[in-house]
């Protein structure tokens, strides 16, 4: 078992994939535990009990839907695949079969994968609603919409700031998380918005240009220049840099990512930050005047860098202080980014069909030229096809139907009230109830 977990197959998984997948794989081997087997023990009735447990018996408080299943059945299937292939069992208790996909091409998959599977629960927040819950949960804001004075929050700059990244970027929470201070863009262009890149080690092997807000810029400037210098300073001070044995030292850079870095025994390495997963990431530290600092943008209180994970905390305990301020709206990260998706979406067919006034004709031609909103709004999020952003983000959600602003009369209407109307309709839509 420990041979699988310290593999280089497990290891080239996300990080947050080898979590999900070790916590799965231990919820059945303490199954089959209770049954007085072990892992190499498991056939596929185990399996069949195991479904019948997790997903069916009714003495079971904590069952699971088939989308978890899935998931918890994916993690079995790689792990027995594993095992078979290097010779430790004989065969897997995860049989499978054949099928067809959409391209016509032959594919497998586990005979235990459940047919309702909804491959994700997508909820999405207005502009007014993110607003809401940024100036509430994360800005120290009471539900009046006054100040808390009674608030406390020492780094509500950063996680604002955090959250306006994401919001105004569609980037996954990794992406977010593991952004250098070297990949920023300059707040100081004209544009609103302002190009930056995403690495291929953090962006799912695909990297791609994204699109910032110039002000979600600006508020990360200015944390950079106070509450994280401060961080900073304090841990130069304490010596807390010099405790991390895993430090590499970048000594050189240039434009096109290309670097060399120092490890605590000086020896040199050259490579590229495209190459770099967010693990490295946090590993990385530059020479100033008052001594060495993370590159990572992202830093505790204590001036180390966050691991992208901690933010997922951060986004709950700002929802739950909106249920204490009597503010119904909740978020975590994954969340901007569908909204990102959805606003984009409206935004685009708004101005190609509405406001700039074309003709059918000069319509097609326009969108012949420089795409389709669905296309656009696929490359803005990073996604390898189109069926991914039509399936998966926007169209077979509950009570959203997209055409209800594709073929309505939207001449007078704003995309923040098109965002109404549709947070009306779908239940899965936060907004606001009067104005924000």
């Amino acid at each position: 078992m420990v041979a699988y977990f310290t593999s280089a197959s497990f290891k080239r998984l996300a990080p947050a994939s080898r979590l999900s997948y070790a916590m799965d794989l231990k919820v059945f081997f303490s199954f089959l535990e209770r049954q007085g087997a072990s892992w190499r023990d498991a056939t596929h009735d185990s399996l069949l009990d195991y479904e019948y447990w997790r997903r069916r018996d009714t003495d079971n408080l904590q069952r699971v839907s088939g989308a978890k299943f899935a998931r918890e059945l994916a993690a079995c299937g790689r792990f027995y695949k594993w095992q078979v292939d290097h010779g430790v069992i004989e065969a897997s208790p995860v049989l499978t079969t054949t099928y067809r996909d959409r391209r016509g091409d032959v594919a497998t998959r586990a005979q235990l994968q459940p047919t309702n599977v909804r491959s994700v629960k997508v909820k999405w927040l207005t502009p007014r609603a993110y607003r809401r819950w940024r100036d509430v949960g994360l800005g120290g804001y009471n539900g009046d919409g006054l100040l808390d004075s009674s608030w406390r929050g020492r780094n509500d700059d950063r996680n604002v700031s955090m959250s306006e990244l994401m919001w105004s970027s569609g980037l996954r929470l990794r992406e977010a998380g593991s952004v250098l201070l070297t990949e920023l863009p300059t707040a100081q262009s004209a544009d609103q918005y302002v190009r930056g890149h995403v690495a291929e080690a953090v962006a799912k092997g695909r990297g791609r240009d994204f699109w910032v807000s110039r002000s979600a810029l600006r508020r990360i400037d200015a944390y950079v220049m106070t509450t994280r210098a401060a961080a900073v300073r304090r841990a130069q001070v304490s010596g807390r840099y010099d405790e991390i044995a895993e430090r590499r030292l970048v000594t050189q850079m240039n434009a096109r990512g290309d670097l060399i870095m120092e490890d605590r025994r000086g020896r040199s390495e050259r490579t590229n930050i495209n190459e770099m997963d967010s693990e490295i990431r946090r590993c990385l530290f530059q020479q100033t005047d008052d001594g060495v600092e993370p590159l990572s943008l992202w830093l505790t209180e204590a001036g180390t860098p966050m691991p992208y994970l901690t933010w997922e905390a951060v986004f709950a305990g700002a929802s739950s202080r909106c249920a204490a301020q009597g503010v119904p709206i909740t978020c975590h990260p994954h969340m901007l980014r569908h909204s990102f998706a959805l606003r984009m979406l409206v935004t685009l067919i708004h101005n190609f069909d509405r406001r700039l006034g074309l003709s059918e004709r000069e319509r097609l031609e326009y969108r012949h030229l420089f795409g389709d909103p669905w296309v656009l709004v696929q490359r803005l999020l990073g996604h390898s096809n189109l069926v991914t952003t039509k399936s998966y983000y926007l169209e077979p959600v509950q009570g959203l139907q997209v055409d209800m602003f594709l073929n309505a009369d939207t001449d007078d209407e704003s995309v923040q009230q098109l965002l109404t109307r549709i947070s009306e309709m779908s239940p899965l839509v936060q907004d606001l109830e009067g104005p924000a």
